[in-house]
């Protein structure tokens, strides 16, 4: 179980690795029990600022196995027991979108089903020209049920989140990029070095300032456009007064003064 998901923290990035290749890196129960794990260490340990979510092998994920026994204690395979399953991924993937700090996944190769539904609850999303994304439950008779599809029409819009879960169609990185899914394409060989640097980037900002401008986004997509304001008015007021502004400020007049002074 230890192996199935490695973990790594450097530099205030708390790193985890899908490790499951022979299997395309299907998420598993165990896998699913180790992250939630990772989750709480991270959320409650103050020195770590980014989460990095990335996968060994050819695949990102071929997503939730669907071959496994669900927990005997929740009911074996009864409508019960597939209940509480679906509520763990649910319970896990809300807090991935809840937790303060910025979560950044990286995609190489596919991203299938229950892995894309949990890509879609992390801020950030880079991948590489070999990725690829599709939600294929509808070719089993099932559709997503972890948030995909709420989550990807927030993000794509109902028209794109039909082709992928209607249609069960599959998109290469540059459509993904297009429709809004990715945030950048990295490319292959400058993939884990970009991705990293991007990670160390957000490392720097104050874990304040980051907590609340996600909360500010959060927000401000679910009230209206008033309340969407009064949040921002709030938070800029809580940051103004605090120690790690006055520095962030300080650091930034300093630079702006040597600028000046070279071109003297």
């Amino acid at each position: 179980m230890d192996n199935l998901i490695l973990t790594n923290e450097r530099d205030g990035i708390l790193e985890l690795v899908l490790n499951r290749p022979a299997k395309l890196n299907a998420l598993s129960d165990e896998m699913i029990s180790a992250f939630e794990k990772a989750l709480e260490r991270f959320a409650n340990q103050p020195s770590l600022r980014v989460m990095l979510i990335r996968a060994n092998g050819k695949y990102f994920s071929a997503g939730v196995e669907i071959n496994q026994d669900i927990s005997p204690e929740a009911g074996g395979s009864t409508l019960e027991g597939r209940h509480w399953y679906r509520n763990k991924f649910h319970r896990i993937f809300d807090e991935i979108e809840a937790i303060e700090k910025p979560i950044v996944v990286a995609h190489q190769g596919p991203c299938l089903g229950g892995a894309l539904e949990m890509s879609l609850s992390c801020d950030f999303r880079l991948c590489a020209p070999s990725a690829s994304y599709a939600l294929p439950e509808i070719n089993i008779g099932a559709l997503p049920g972890s948030g995909g599809i709420s989550r990807l029409t927030r993000i794509v819009g109902p028209h794109w989140t039909r082709w992928l879960v209607m249609a069960g169609e599959q998109i290469d990185a540059k459509q993904a990029l297009n429709i809004g899914l990715v945030h950048a394409i990295y490319p292959e060989d400058e993939f884990e070095e970009r991705t990293r640097q991007f990670c160390c980037r957000m490392a720097q900002y104050p874990y304040e300032l980051l907590g609340l401008a996600k909360l500010s986004i959060e927000l401000a997509t679910d009230l209206g456009r008033a309340q969407g304001r009064d949040i921002e008015r709030i938070s800029n007021s809580i940051l103004f007064t605090g120690a790690e502004h006055k520095a962030s400020l300080q650091a930034f007049l300093e630079r702006q003064s040597k600028k000046r002074r070279s071109k003297q």
